[in-house]
């Protein structure tokens, strides 16, 4: 079986003639590349999310504080603290968790850069509190970061997932693209709205740009990732109940490479622009190199 596609469509043709879902395609894929048998692919994959989780666990067990003085332990102030306005657990885990994951990794600590360093809390951030809050099995928890995976590799055949290369729509952006698929298929696994969920939540993440402060992966970087976790589950709720993206996905994923030509050197992770260029900006720049 090949497993060379070009873009969605040819993807989505490929696993109905073979009567794959999208997890299958990618167990079968990686056993291929890799030569390993697919009990060993989930081996892995079990290790990586047990990663995750010891990630978020420490994020939100002790307050993380990065040598910079950018990151101030927020993830486990949330965590202390229960605030009326938001009822909903799953939610509220997902920004902790996503948060948590994203301060760790400012502060040096041991992450999966799922699918960048710079956006590693979004997808676990959203998928382990699905898992928590919904009680999904771990077999389906499994699926839903191989499918995440998949989007990864759609996103991936025309723009590459570094802020530098396309600022952050092409990392925070791809990440709650992935995660919105992902969480889908947690619900419905039904490529169609697995692919709608991607597709909204990449297409609203269009032109983000990359401007870190000091060029550290902290501010704005650390907080994004819990707005984009939150951005990942809108765009699946939507897709979940009938709403779709008027632009496919192999569109957005063209725009998004468009945009990202078009931005300037200074809007993508130069630390020359944006934020980073702001009089408090510039002052922690000073300060901290």
């Amino acid at each position: 079986m090949s497993f060379q596609f070009s873009d969605t469509r040819d993807l989505i043709e490929t696993i109905e003639k073979k009567g794959l879902t999208l997890e299958e395609f990618m167990i079968q894929r990686e056993t291929f590349y890799q030569d390993i048998k697919p009990e060993n692919i989930y081996r892995e994959l079990d290790h990586r999310i047990e990663t995750m989780r010891d990630s978020l666990k420490k994020g939100l067990n002790s307050p993380q504080y990065s040598c910079s003085g950018l990151t101030r332990g927020n993830a486990h102030k949330m965590h202390s603290i229960s605030q009326p306005l938001l009822k909903d657990p799953f939610y509220q885990k997902a920004l902790q968790y996503s948060l948590a994951i994203a301060e760790v990794n400012a502060c040096r600590g041991k992450i999966v850069s799922f699918p960048t360093a710079g956006s590693c809390g979004i997808i676990p951030g959203v998928l382990l509190a699905c898992a928590e809050s919904h009680e999904i099995s771990h077999s389906t928890l499994q699926r839903a970061f191989l499918v995440a995976s998949v989007i990864g590799l759609v996103i991936e055949k025309k723009v590459p997932m570094a802020g530098a290369e396309g600022g952050c729509q092409a990392e925070c952006g791809a990440a709650a693209s992935m995660a919105a698929g992902g969480l889908v298929s947690a619900i419905n696994n039904d490529t169609e709205l697995i692919f709608q969920a991607a597709a909204l939540a990449l297409k609203n993440a269009l032109g983000l740009v990359c401007d870190p402060v000091a060029g550290l992966v902290e501010v704005p970087c650390v907080k994004r990732n819990a707005f984009y976790a939150s951005h990942a589950i809108t765009a699946a709720y939507l897709a979940l109940n009938g709403v779709q993206s008027i632009i496919p996905f192999d569109e957005v994923i063209t725009a998004m490479k468009s945009i990202g030509q078009q931005l300037p050197t200074t809007l993508k992770e130069s630390a020359l622009g944006g934020l980073a260029r702001t009089p408090t900006g510039l002052k922690y720049q000073k300060s901290i190199l």
